[in-house]
């Protein structure tokens, strides 16, 4: 089993899991997550991340149908499955989870999201702890996809070119097209935001597409952080997560 920290979990949690892993023949169960703020900024974070301008489309972030996936937020596993494949790579601050479903699919596992059960997620409720945490996931996601060699999905490209495209903005005064993504970026993020606000009751109209561009920034700097790093020569040679075996 796997519990996390900043979330509640149903009554029911556990024993659900077990029906959902006999009856799938699974080797991991997965579930959705639903965010949940109490007031104020974690409010605009969570009604961000429950849509699609925060999460990109990610099966186990929306209410769907139960199907096998190749991610899903992790609850249980079975743990001979879990323990022949190498367990979570302890060498990792953050994506242990997806770089885990990589190596469980290439061995022949099975993941289950079900729909019978989910959790709720509480976010981070101040801006710069959110950057942080999405700079981390920035960081873990280029680590997992240089050692895997996975081609990153339209989902994770489109938030990766939010630090490149504010890099270009200071060419603007010689290429006027140069500002052109950023500002693009920013007019989207604040129009869907304020709609996706008032839905939830606009409460948080005004500060969600904020708490989605927070999210988006943080993710790709520290996506591109962590390429530069393992991609840069290292005496005379070309460091590659692909090629380490740290944490197996």
């Amino acid at each position: 089993m796997r519990v996390d920290a900043h979330s509640a979990y149903p009554e029911d949690y556990v024993a659900t899991l077990v029906r959902e892993a006999k009856s799938s023949g699974a080797a991991s169960v997965v579930v959705s997550m639903l965010s949940r703020g109490r007031d104020g900024f974690q409010s605009a974070a969570a009604a961000a991340q429950n849509s699609i301008l925060g999460t990109g489309g990610s099966a186990h972030r929306h209410q769907g149908r139960a199907e096998f996936v190749d991610h899903g937020h992790h609850a249980l596993i079975d743990l001979e499955f879990f323990l022949r494949v190498g367990g979570y790579d302890e060498g990792l601050s953050h994506n242990e989870d997806a770089e885990f479903d990589a190596r469980l699919t290439k061995a022949g596992g099975r993941i289950w999201l079900t729909r019978e059960t989910k959790i709720v997620y509480f976010p981070r409720s101040k801006p710069a702890e959110l950057f942080r945490q999405y700079m981390n996931y920035g960081r873990g996601r280029a680590t997992t996809m240089l050692r895997h060699r996975m081609r990153p999905k339209l989902r994770q490209m489109l938030p990766a070119c939010v630090a490149p495209a504010l890099a270009a903005v200071p060419l603007s005064p010689w290429i006027h097209a140069a500002g052109a993504p950023a500002l693009t970026w920013g007019v989207l993020c604040l129009a869907l935001g304020a709609l996706i606000g008032r839905r939830g009751g606009g409460k948080t109209a005004a500060e969600t597409g904020l708490a989605a561009m927070v999210m988006h920034l943080g993710w790709s700097v520290g996506f591109w952080r962590e390429v530069i790093a393992e991609c840069r020569p290292r005496h005379g040679k070309f460091w590659r997560t692909g090629s380490l075996t740290r944490g197996h």
